[in-house]
């Protein structure tokens, strides 16, 4: 029996060869962006799932407020580590992570800048399922420098030979750290990445005692069966016990008095697999994710995957006019309905797995491409031996959901009607059909609006003006390392006609800022206020093309200076100055208190990206050349050679050090890449829903035309022209997609307002992206029927007349 109706099946397809195609397309396509999607939204969701201990460990992380500011940050006190192990028995381990900016290493004549060259404490390994191929994970990172290379450093700095015991400078020529381990590379879904882990006891900063200087990340592995929740209120006595004191000390204040002003500080802790996807804290160890994405793509591959089922559906039952004399000659022969619909979901189930072969084929053709449009190297499809199964049952589970509506609609033809021709009375479905191309062109046209509204925002981003010119700015990195030779290496370059000018800072817009607790001029409160603080060369505020509301900028004409600070707008509006160029902002330093003058007011300019609102901010005198970055302004008229003029330069002032550089409007775009790749991702299966649900299109118009097929001829022998008939059979359509519209409007629009929000500057977004929207699925839908309506329009009439 189970032969007979596969043989059945496969003598059905092989007649029907277009409806084969078109099924198979639409159901391998949506099955192929389904797994698609699917695999990166698996990947996204098992970020640093492989620790084996990975339910217990979190991280420290604080949220607060002072003086109405901001004081959330995943960033800890140095001290903290060791009160957790030394006052709680629920922390098994403690391991501190800090990133310090980037290091000069070399060996040998190979010397690179390390951007992911972290410092950990000696228990790192024993929290974290990071794998050591050589030396011993207890003892690693327990002496002052040691290091730690991956696989790739390894490589990279030593070639074939064994690095263990080997030594490397960093910095300094007289400064060398010992490889005391090789691990593993890190993988993909782990959100700490390095290229290099440091022993951390071998800086000042593990040994600080300051409570209130938050300077690296507090991992705690907590013991089997601890409620985080519970530790959570036990770990704010902390606050209590060690900050209390030192808030003391520097304002003056308990921390009863410090709360009553309105202001907070607490402890929180973040499960190590949230942060990828939950936690969006200043000075994480590396970009992360977004959870409210990797939903909405969950639910795009899902809808997919409903509009190729629907396709399936309403091309089943398009054809149900070819399969009625056969059901009803089965029938009468004595097959029983049961039987019949196990015949029509074999079937479906057949053209399913048929449809996961080529989905698999596509996938492993376009994977690559896939890989590069998401930006990550996600696992391969056949990465475990159980994916197979997954795929057959997905296959299995597809056809059957597919397969039964039409399956029930088929088997419930009766003989005695359909052999007489009259199926049309049977085929009293066509609500549902048209629901389901309502449905189809509802998510579809939905996709097209949010795409359109992601690519505006991008383009706003891109074109919006930050406050600075971004433009023809080259960024070079690590001019510390010119010294006291930087002045002399900054007019050399200015000998080059095509160099405009030339700074340095010790950070730049888009970068991470330090905030830094600053006091108004005769505040008899003694209120601290955050401010986020550059310091800089006297040139920077002029060559970053920063506008002055107030007063001027730094000059070497006076030589008060190098006490003095810029400060934007945001600053004025926060201390509340009524004439800031004869006030001044108290400022912190070793030697107690300083008074700097403000000398000139900045028009409000962007230090982050535009998912944040613009902080109050301020400029001081780089008081020696520190860690951070050059700018150069160029004419990029004769970028080539003024490229090598600037490498030739630097070769002469400092060959030992590498010399790397990237232009400040790529750099600046990075910080948009979640967002360029949701836009990508987006317009990719928009693309692939809409060629998806026309295929449901051309099924419905199939259908449509073959229960009119009479109604058609009589009409063109009553005179009926090619655009009557094409009119007639495609207003249904244009209805359809009309309902469509109305209700992808409402869902579109809620969705905007959501993700619009995650930016504090957007783009306003004007019924025009509505309607726009509408005429493209019009426009598409239209062409996608076109066809079959033109070829029944041109149709003899006396064959339409025959029809019964």
């Amino acid at each position: 029996m189970i032969k007979n109706f596969f043989l059945t099946a496969i003598r059905n397809l092989y007649k029907q060869k277009a409806y084969f195609f078109i099924n198979v397309l639409g159901l391998a396509i949506g099955l192929a962006s389904f797994i698609f999607i699917s695999i990166y939204v698996l990947h996204e969701l098992s970020y640093d799932k492989f620790h084996s201990n990975h339910e217990n460990i979190y991280r420290v992380f604080i949220k607060g407020e002072m003086s109405g500011q901001s004081l959330d940050g995943s960033t800890t006190a140095s001290p903290m580590a060791a009160a957790l192990l030394n006052d709680y028995p629920e922390v098994e381990n403690v391991a501190r992570i800090g990133r310090f900016g980037t290091w000069i290493v070399g060996h040998e004549n190979k010397t690179f800048i390390e951007d992911h060259f972290l410092f950990a404490d000696s228990s790192f390994f024993n929290i974290f399922d990071f794998k050591l191929i050589e030396g011993d994970p207890n003892k690693a990172l327990t002496h002052p420098r040691s290091v730690v290379l991956t696989e790739s450093s390894a490589k990279k700095y030593f070639g074939d030979e064994n690095p263990m015991g080997k030594l490397l400078k960093v910095e300094q020529d007289t400064v060398f750290y010992k490889v005391t381990g090789i691990a593993e590379d890190a993988p993909e879904n782990s959100h700490i990445q390095f290229d290099m882990i440091g022993s951390l006891i071998t800086l000042r900063v593990s040994r600080d005692r300051g409570w209130v200087n938050h300077n690296m990340q507090t991992y705690i592995a907590l013991k089997e069966g601890t409620s985080p929740d519970k530790f959570r209120g036990k770990m704010q006595k902390m606050i209590e016990v060690y900050v209390g004191p030192q808030i003391k000390e520097i304002l003056g204040l308990t921390m009863e008095q410090f709360k009553e002003l309105g202001n907070y500080f607490g402890y929180f802790l973040n499960p190590i697999t949230d942060i990828h996807l939950k936690s969006n804290l200043p000075d994480e160890l590396e970009t992360g994710g977004n959870i409210v994405y990797v939903q909405l793509f969950s639910i795009i591959a899902l809808l997919i995957l409903l509009i190729a089922i629907i396709n399936f559906v309403n091309l089943s039952t398009a054809k149900s006019t070819t399969r009625a004399k056969e059901v009803g000659i089965r029938k009468t022969i004595g097959a029983k309905r049961k039987a019949l619909i196990y015949q029509f979901i074999g079937e479906s189930v057949l053209l399913s797995i048929i449809a996961i072969i080529i989905a698999i084929l596509l996938i492993s053709l376009f994977s690559t491409n896939f890989n590069q449009l998401v930006g990550q190297e996600l696992p391969g499809l056949f990465s475990t031996p159980l994916n197979l199964v997954y795929l057959f049952c997905l296959a299995v589970i597809v056809g059957i959901i597919a397969g039964i509506y039409p399956a029930f609609v088929l088997s419930a033809f009766q003989p005695i009607k359909v052999l007489k021709g009259r199926i049309s009375t049977e085929a009293k479905s066509g609500w549902l059909r048209s629901s389901l191309v309502v449905f189809q062109f509802t998510i579809s046209i939905s996709i097209i609006i949010g795409t359109i509204v992601i690519y505006k925002q991008l383009n706003y981003i891109q074109s919006k003006d930050l406050g600075f010119n971004k433009e023809e700015l080259l960024i070079l990195k690590r001019p510390d390392a010119l010294r006291k030779k930087i002045e002399s290496f900054k007019k050399e370059l200015l000998s080059n006609t095509y160099i405009l000018g030339v700074s340095n800072s010790r950070t730049m817009p888009g970068k991470e800022y330090p905030f830094n607790g600053k006091q108004k001029m005769d505040d008899p409160e003694n209120n601290l206020f955050l401010l986020m603080q550059n310091r800089v060369s006297l040139e920077y505020p002029k060559l970053m093309g920063f506008e002055l509301t107030q007063g001027r900028f730094f000059s070497k004409e006076y030589s008060t200076d190098s006490l003095a600070c810029i400060v934007n707008e945001e600053t004025v509006k926060l201390l509340q100055y009524d004439d800031p160029l004869n006030s001044y902002i108290v400022d912190f330093s070793g030697n107690g208190t300083v008074r700097r003058p403000i000398i000139g007011v900045l028009k409000n300019f962007h230090l982050e990206t535009l998912h944040k609102k613009i902080q109050p901010s301020i400029m001081t005198v780089m008081p020696y050349n520190v860690e951070g970055y050059m700018q150069i302004r160029l004419n990029t008229s004769n970028l080539k050679n003024t490229l090598a003029f600037i490498e030739d330069k630097w070769n002469e002032y400092i060959p030992q050090v590498p010399f790397q550089y990237f232009f400040f409007d790529e750099e600046y775009k990075q910080n948009y890449q979640y967002e360029i790749k949701t836009g990508q991702i987006f317009g990719t299966f928009a693309i692939l829903a809409i060629f998806i649900a026309c295929l449901g299109l051309l099924g419905l118009i199939t259908y449509t035309a073959a229960i009119r097929t009479k109604e058609i001829g009589i009409r063109k022998a009553h005179g009926a022209t090619l655009f009557n008939i094409i009119k007639l059979l495609s207003g249904e359509i244009v209805k359809l997609i009309l309902i469509s519209t109305f209700i992808s409007w409402t869902i579109a629009y809620f969705w905007i307002e959501q993700w619009l929000n995650n930016f504090a500057f957007h783009v306003s977004i004007g019924p025009g992206v509505y309607i726009v929207s509408t005429i493209i699925a019009l426009i598409i839908g239209w062409i996608a029927i076109s066809f079959q309506t033109i070829k029944v329009g041109l149709s003899n009439p006396v064959d339409a007349l025959r029809y019964e």
